[in-house]
């Protein structure tokens, strides 16, 4: 099972969301004004997401 770990001290400003925007697999989506994830089975570990977080808030693990 993917473990998708998020770290809110590190998820936020103005870029907050383009992880879940590029999410082909739609794992991370905006909520509200937090990220979230859902259907983590769905991941395809293309690591999209850590590529376009600014802050380096998102990691994936197998």
């Amino acid at each position: 099972m993917v473990k998708i770990t998020i770290d809110y001290n590190k998820c936020e400003g103005v870029e907050c969301g383009e992880c879940a925007d590029a999410c082909p697999m739609e794992v991370l989506i905006l909520n509200g004004d937090k990220i979230a994830i859902q259907n983590k089975e769905e991941c395809s570990l293309c690591e999209v997401c850590i590529d376009v977080c600014p802050n380096e808030a998102v990691e994936i693990e197998e």
